[in-house]
């Protein structure tokens, strides 16, 4: 009877154990499958972050070409503008327009734009004054036509100081601030040709030819 008992004891523990098992396995199953499923749910998390850096990089690309456009677009509007810059608050009077389409001429030294100069607008520019100062705000004008523009930049390069009332004035082209800071970076460049005397040309938009040794080198 004793081995009777011990042997019901070992067989139910033996079942307790398959049990056991089974159960163990059933949970390994479950979490087989859902160990699958994140697998699965990572692989596609993956493929989606991949597609969507794709995404970002053609739209970066997108909005680097549409802003290119949009700076070439800016700087073709402005191709007839110029920039006046140190005459004197009200000095222009009422009609800035046929001020100067009569004083450009006489300070430029230009009798052929006499009664040819056309401006189509001018008003000073409303960027905030600085403080403590009375430098006077700047002047933008446009004009009728670009071979004046480029003509009136020649020549005011070419006599180098101008003065109204025996106070410095400057004229500028007008250009996106893009634009400036692309023909800023030349500034050093232009320094060195110029202490080497090698002739040089800043072209439109932002372009520098250099003339060395018979050969034009563009750089961009």
């Amino acid at each position: 009877r004793h081995f009777d008992m011990v042997k019901l004891m070992v067989t139910e523990g033996i079942s307790e154990i398959k049990s056991s098992i089974a159960a163990m396995d059933k949970k390994l199953e479950t979490y087989a499958k859902r160990l699958d499923e994140v697998e699965h749910r990572v692989g596609n998390m993956e493929d989606s972050v991949l597609s969507l850096e794709t995404t970002v990089q053609q739209l970066q690309e997108v909005v680097i070409k549409l802003q290119g456009k949009t700076d070439d677009l800016e700087n073709r509007s402005r191709r007839c503008n110029l920039h006046l810059v140190g005459l004197p608050e009200g000095e222009e009077g009422k009609d800035t327009v046929s001020f100067l389409e009569s004083w450009l001429p006489s300070l430029l030294n230009l009798p052929e734009l006499i009664n040819n100069l056309e401006v189509e607008w001018a008003h000073r520019t409303f960027s905030p004054r600085e403080r403590n100062t009375d430098k006077p705000s700047k002047l933008l004008f446009k004009l009728l036509r670009y071979r004046d523009k480029e003509f009136i930049l020649r020549q005011a390069h070419k006599l180098g100081a101008l003065t109204y009332n025996n106070k410095p004035v400057y004229i500028f082209p007008d250009m996106s601030v893009e634009l400036f800071q692309k023909r800023k970076s030349f500034l050093g460049i232009k320094r060195l040709c110029k202490d080497l005397d090698i002739p040089f040309a800043l072209l439109f938009p932002a372009r520098l030819q250099i003339d060395f040794k018979g050969q034009h080198l563009i750089f961009t």
